[in-house]
This record gives structure tokens, sequence and C-alpha cells, in this order.
């Protein structure tokens, strides 16, 4: 079963340093966005082999941060994006978090635990429901994934794309105490579920 240490992947003091490096002008900045970002478009439960589209992760293990745009982080975190200061990770996994002060965070990695496809993910789920709460199938950018809350953390919404018949992409959206997205109010699975579109069509279009 995955412990909470190794399922979230950047350390506190991490977070604290990405937090605390964001400053603070005189006055209100100008968003970059010229319009709210549109929700994601999500389809229905899809098989989870084979996968029909795959995304090849390649670019993402060179290049974790680069998998988000400087618009697709003012849709998700902030907007200006300027003070969002992205934490790459590496061994014993891959991922990057955007994190700042008084906004959502959000974390994208390959899958922590020993399964790496989302068919392997789907059966741990099953036996192991207190950590995958909630767990509902959806696809998205016609590639079959699953929706929950890790260890039931409501604070929190996270999915898990499968991006092949033996690999996926983990994705959590995460607000702190007394926040709201901008873009998303309250709504952190809308936000987890935009995240996982951006990332998904940023890295088929490397």
């Amino acid at each position: 079963m995955p412990s909470r240490n190794n399922v979230r992947f950047v350390a506190v003091a991490v977070f604290a340093v990405a937090v605390f490096m964001g400053g603070c002008g005189p006055g209100k900045p100008d968003p970059l966005l010229k319009e709210r970002p549109t929700p994601a478009r999500v389809g229905g439960a899809i098989p989870v082999t084979p996968v029909k589209q795959p995304v090849d992760l390649a670019s993402f293990r060179a290049d974790p941060c680069g998998s988000l745009k400087r618009e697709d982080i003012a849709a998700l975190v902030i907007d200006p994006p300027d003070r969002v200061k992205p934490a790459r990770a590496d061994s014993p996994l891959t991922g990057c978090a955007w994190v700042t002060r008084d906004a959502p965070q959000l974390r994208v990695q390959v899958p922590a635990v020993k399964e790496k496809s989302l068919a392997g993910l789907s059966t741990l789920s099953a036996s192991n429901q207190g950590t995958y709460s909630g767990w509902r199938e959806l696809s998205i950018e016609g590639l079959p994934a699953a929706q929950y809350h890790l260890f039931g953390d409501m604070k929190s919404c996270a999915m898990v794309v499968g991006v092949s018949d033996d690999a996926a992409l983990e994705f959590d959206y995460m607000y702190p105490d007394g926040v709201d997205s901008q873009y998303w109010g309250a709504d952190r699975c809308a936000g987890v579920l935009k995240a996982a579109e951006l990332v998904i069509g940023n890295l088929r279009d490397r």
C-alpha cells in the first residue's frame, strides 16, 4: 500500500522555498489571460487497455516542468503566473509541482507506486479504497483515466491518466486552507481535469 510520503513527492522544504520566493508588488497586476479558461472536455469511461491514442512520455521525463506553458499556469494556479516557481523532482520518480502562496497547488508526476499503468492502479485502488477514495473512471483527450481523492483528502482532487498500456501520469490539485482558485472557484476536480487536458495536449504537440 502506498504511503503519504512516497505519493506526495515534494518535500515541505521545497514547498516553503517556492512559496516564500514569490514577491508582492504595489497594486493588482493585470491578468495574463484575456478570457476565462474553458472547462475540460471529459468523456465517459473507456477500456484501460489497449490505449488507442498513446502519448510518449520521453519529453515529460526530460522536462516535466515544461509540460505546462505560462498561460496554462495562469489558468490553473494564479494569474498572472510570474511568482509561481516550478519545482522539479527526479529519482525515484519524475514530476513537477507548481506552487505559490495563497493559490492552488498542482503536482504532475509518474506514479509513485510500483504499478505504473492505469490498469495496475485500477487493481490497486480496488484493494486500497481508503487511499483512492471515490475512484471514478472517465476519459480525457481520448485516454482512459480515473479521478479520486487521495487518502480521502477533500482539499485536493487527484486523477491518473493512462498514456499507454504500461505508463500513466498522476495529477493532484490541492487548495490550502482558506484558498479558492481564481478561475475554478472551490471546484478542485474541475481544476485537475483541466490540468490533465492541458498537459496531455502539450505533450502531444512536442
